[in-house]
């Protein structure tokens, strides 16, 4: 049985845990890897129960008092609509001081400092959050009109971001180095995305001049928010009847400077690439669609073979209608220059980058407890064999808020041990949405972002002018 001090490391630590090497993190054997993950959810039960609201009101609701399993949990597992359960009101009446209030009950970072009462914008408030506490909430864009904040820390991506050199620096004689970012979006922001882009431009690129995005500019959370409430009001064919906010109105400089970076587009942006980094290694993340256009410009150009081999392509997200050309993959490899991509499977919710291996599997991350959730019941399928329902996750990762979340995907997994030697439970890579097939669905996901963003940036400086 693993001690206190095992299971503490491998929740909290698993870099160290498993003595820094990718090999020993999805090999362990199943019986073992079941094992540690009891173990540490159980910790991670009895030192969050009682310091968050929430998931002591839903472990007594649910008659919840210890787990003796790893399905005991299913219960606690967070729907989505808690990370937007406030009033929308508050986002709309810029009430950042009941919003603060709100999210000081989805973790354990004391947010009692923060005076939020003067915000008037939603990117000054994750600002003031950024800037005076450990939070670094990860944000989303609902077509309902509400946005997600899901409430991370600066630890969380500083763990992930730590492991995911080993990805990026196979060799430990290399992990000390830099090496050049390539990123096809705004330089800052504050989404899921944005999260992951910052923490990659901190803890792997780490020297500002070795990032190359598409835009120089912020991907602004009050115009991702505006393209949410454009999209709801096409749908209720009231478009016209949005109304911009004061607040929004004294930042048109800034607004109409990140659309005529945008009209740049990809051309120029690949044009920079390859008089800068021809050759080189390089990591770049993107999601399908952003980087199948960032491929296209270039190969329009004739630009092939931009990147060394070795570089770490990272692609997620799916496309944008969940479908892209025949050629998409060979033509990215061709462009640059790389013999394969690294396609992750990742969710702003979860500390995770699952990487997919050569017999098509997504491998899910250890400190990762993977649920398959019946579509109908919600209860946990077994695990064992090949089975296809709704994926849920607890991020043992997460030691700050609570790491149980029911995700909108539609996944089958295989528990067997895979043919590439990887013994962790693998999704197989047709991956899609409940929502997509239910006619819609409740955000902007991050394959969509690019275009809701374009949308919402002409409509506002349209109506600005």
């Amino acid at each position: 049985m693993p001690t206190d001090a095992d299971i503490h490391s491998f929740a909290s630590d698993p870099l160290t845990y498993f003595s820094s090497t990718r090999l020993a993190m999805h090999t362990l054997p199943p019986r073992e890897l079941a094992q540690l993950q009891l173990a540490a959810l159980r910790m991670r039960f009895a030192q969050l129960r009682d310091r968050l609201p929430v998931v002591r009101t839903m472990a007594d609701e649910q008659n919840v008092r210890a787990i003796r399993e790893l399905d005991d949990a299913a219960p606690l597992l967070f729907p989505h609509t808690v990370y937007k359960s406030y009033p929308p009101s508050l986002l709309t009446d810029c009430r950042f001081d009941q919003l603060t209030t709100w999210l000081s009950r989805l973790t354990t970072v004391d947010l009692s400092g923060v005076n939020a009462a003067g915000c008037d914008s939603i990117d000054g408030w994750l600002e003031l959050l950024d800037t005076h506490t450990a939070l670094r909430p990860a944000h989303s864009t609902g077509t309902s009109g509400t946005m997600s904040f899901a409430p991370h820390s600066y630890d969380d991506f500083d763990k992930l971001y730590e492991i995911m050199r080993l990805d990026v620096f196979p060799d430990p004689a290399q992990r000390d180095e830099a090496i050049d970012f390539v990123y096809p979006y705004f330089r800052t922001g504050r989404s899921g995305i944005a999260r992951h882009g910052a923490a990659i431009m901190e803890r792997i690129a780490r020297d500002p001049d070795r990032v190359h995005t598409l835009h120089p500019g912020l991907a602004s959370a009050d115009v991702m928010f505006l393209a949410g409430r454009l999209r709801a009001a096409a749908a209720r064919g009231e478009r016209d009847r949005v109304v911009i906010p004061e607040s929004m109105r004294k930042r048109r400089e800034e607004f109409e400077e990140a659309q005529r970076a945008a009209r740049t587009g990809m051309g120029a942006f690949v044009e920079r690439l390859a008089d800068r980094l021809r050759g080189r290694r390089i990591v770049s993340l993107g999601t399908w669609d952003v980087n199948y256009r960032m491929a296209a410009a270039g190969l329009e150009r004739g630009i092939e073979g931009l990147f060394a081999p070795d570089s770490v392509y990272c692609w997620g997200g799916g496309s944008k209608d969940g479908s892209m050309p025949d050629d998409w993959e060979a033509a990215a490899r061709r462009f640059a220059g790389v013999p394969r991509l690294h396609h992750v499977y990742a969710m702003a919710e979860v500390t995770a980058l699952n990487l997919f291996c050569p017999h098509g599997r997504y491998h899910i991350e250890p400190w990762t407890v993977l649920y398959v959730l019946d579509a109908d019941t919600g209860q946990p399928l077994p695990r064992d064999g090949v089975r296809t329902g709704r994926a849920a996750f607890f991020d043992l990762l997460a030691d700050s808020h609570w790491g149980g979340f029911v995700s909108g995907d539609q996944v089958t997994v295989d528990w067997s041990p895979c043919a590439c030697g990887r013994t962790s439970p693998g999704l197989h890579q047709s991956i899609t949405r409940f929502s997509e097939r239910q006619g819609g669905d409740d955000k902007i996901t991050c394959a969509a972002s690019d275009e809701a963003l374009g949308e919402a940036l002409e409509f506002l400086n349209e109506e600005l002018a």
